[in-house]
């Protein structure tokens, strides 16, 4: 359903565009071209960022006022689309590394957990993005607009696309905490699985960074290591409205191998199969400057466009092979 409609829009689009002078400039002039989203409110998923990023949450650094007023916010975001909360006491699901962090010191914080289609013995997936990002510093306030401002907005995106539009499988939506103190929020998660969950858990979409795809394009990490995922993600790629790329992920890379460089990775060392959809590094990139004016509107549309896209592929795959 959601790949057919999009494909007539892109075809509309690709008979009314201007042709490019050369392949690179074509892919940014289509990623920043005037672009109308089909599975998403695109001005709602602005204003979160916008808001997300915004000077009023110090950063967002674990521990600290700003991540406590991003929490809230978050729970208001979730409570205004009357989805369920995971756990029977509500969103928040307190955590420790201490446990199991090998001597050093643990780290804590809260994350938030809701849940779409929660069907007895049906396979889950959770789909995730960390809302901390590093607070402040002499330079001033870190707002990580794309870190992951960005991630947060389009997962809240996700969670109105499945409220209309039920999952075939069950979906957790999982928004991180401490990612940036050592994907900590995310391993506590894995380590200590909610019993609602824990023999059912298939597989993790992971979004971090995923506004600034300056250059057109947005990788989806993961298929080396799962090489059946390839199909899916082409398929999606053929219609998606930003140029998906497979890569990231192997050896090769060096050091721009991401398999282990965000809230995925305690998916994939557990063996629980994993896509992470993120765009490359940018300037502005751990800087004060990540900010949401740098943020084009039409690439943020298309890219949540595209993550809602591979979110349906994933869980079309996810339930037709019995994970």
């Amino acid at each position: 359903m959601i790949r057919s409609v999009l494909a007539a829009v892109l075809l509309v689009a690709a008979c009314s565009s201007p042709p490019a002078s050369d392949p690179a400039a074509g892919e940014t002039a289509t990623a920043t071209a005037a672009y109308t989203a089909q599975f998403h409110d695109s001005a709602r998923a602005r204003s979160a960022l916008e808001t997300l990023s915004s000077d009023e949450f110090e950063g967002r650094k674990t521990g600290e006022p700003g991540n406590l007023k991003a929490r809230e916010w978050i729970i208001d975001q979730l409570e205004a689309r009357g989805v369920d909360p995971l756990l029977v006491d509500g969103f928040e699901a307190p955590f420790s590394t201490a446990s199991f962090s090998e001597g050093k010191e643990g780290v804590s914080g809260i994350n938030l957990l809701a849940v779409i289609n929660d069907q007895p013995g049906a396979p889950v997936i959770v789909i995730s993005a960390h809302y901390d990002h590093v607070g402040t510093g002499e330079d001033g306030i870190y707002n990580g607009a794309d870190d992951n401002a960005s991630g947060v907005a389009a997962l809240l995106e996700a969670i109105s696309w499945f409220q209309e539009n039920a999952p075939e499988t069950t979906l957790v939506f999982a928004f991180f905490d401490a990612e940036e103190m050592g994907i900590a929020g995310s391993a506590a998660f894995v380590h200590d699985l909610p019993e609602e969950i824990e023999d059912r858990l298939a597989f993790n979409l992971n979004l971090d960074m995923v506004s600034r795809a300056d250059k057109g394009d947005i990788f989806a990490v993961g298929t080396y290591h799962y090489p059946e995922l390839v199909p899916v993600i082409d398929a999606v790629a053929a219609e998606a409205p930003l140029t998906l790329s497979k890569g990231h992920d192997s050896p090769e890379w060096g050091n721009q191998n991401w398999s282990t460089m965000s809230d995925h990775a305690p998916f994939l060392r557990a063996g629980v199969p994993i896509i992470y959809l993120g765009v490359e590094d940018h300037a502005d990139y751990h800087k004060v400057t990540d900010t949401f004016d740098k943020v084009d509107p039409n690439t943020f549309a298309r890219a949540v466009d595209t993550v809602l896209m591979v979110a349906e592929a994933i869980d079309e795959h996810v339930a037709s092979n019995g994970e």
